[in-house]
């Protein structure tokens, strides 16, 4: 087992109807534990950002694939539609995932950094606009242009929904939606530093 029992039929309901949904305690305390050292201790990640690294995980990878079918299992709108997971390690300070989409109905946001690590609470979490990309838009606007989403947004006069950072805290949305992190600020040291795993299901925007 992966997840911890809950109401799935619940969180079915709320995915179906499109509500962001937050579960804390999501995943057992040894699976959020071997996510969260696996990336504090990898030493090539598939890419380098500005202040953070990523690693792509898909079906192949044994423990991605477990969560997956465990979720699809449970949660009926999920069934057959994982896409693809990724994890982040953040530096202990600094800015995080840009403004963006993602071409998914459903994302699932996983924070597996113990909350002794934080140094900031008022930091570290995440940002959701109720916004979607213009359809014109293309795969590069709404993915790799921040600032262009960002005016974007400002002519809307869209406010974020803010998720505080909490350690197995899941955040479950459409990831069409914009989003962003909150700027990192943690305490010092490797262990320390904020781990996240992302999971997308079903296709959208593409």
């Amino acid at each position: 087992m992966m997840l911890n029992e809950r109401n799935w039929n619940s969180l079915n309901k709320n995915l179906k109807k499109k509500k962001i949904t937050v579960i804390d305690n999501f995943l057992k305390d040894q699976i959020a534990f071997t996510l969260q050292q696996r990336m504090v201790h990898t030493i090539e990640f598939d890419k380098i950002y500005n202040r953070y690294g990523s690693m792509l995980y898909n079906r192949s990878d044994n423990l991605t694939n477990q969560i997956a079918t465990e979720l699809e299992e449970n949660i009926p709108c999920l069934k057959n539609s994982f896409v693809r997971a990724w994890a982040f390690i953040y530096d202990n300070k600094g800015a995080g995932v840009k403004l963006h989409a993602d071409p998914s109905q459903v994302n699932i946001n996983i924070w597996v950094t113990p909350n002794k690590s934080i140094n900031n609470p008022q930091l570290n979490g995440l940002n959701i606009f109720n916004i979607k990309p213009p359809k014109n838009w293309t795969r590069k606007k709404w993915n790799t242009s921040p600032e262009l989403v960002s005016r974007y947004i400002k002519t809307k006069n869209k406010k974020p929904f803010n998720i505080k950072y909490k350690y197995n805290r899941a955040v479950f949305f459409d990831g069409a939606l914009f989003h962003a992190s909150d700027e990192t600020d943690m305490k010092e040291g490797i262990e320390n530093q904020k781990v996240s795993y992302t999971m997308l299901f079903g296709r959208s925007l593409e």
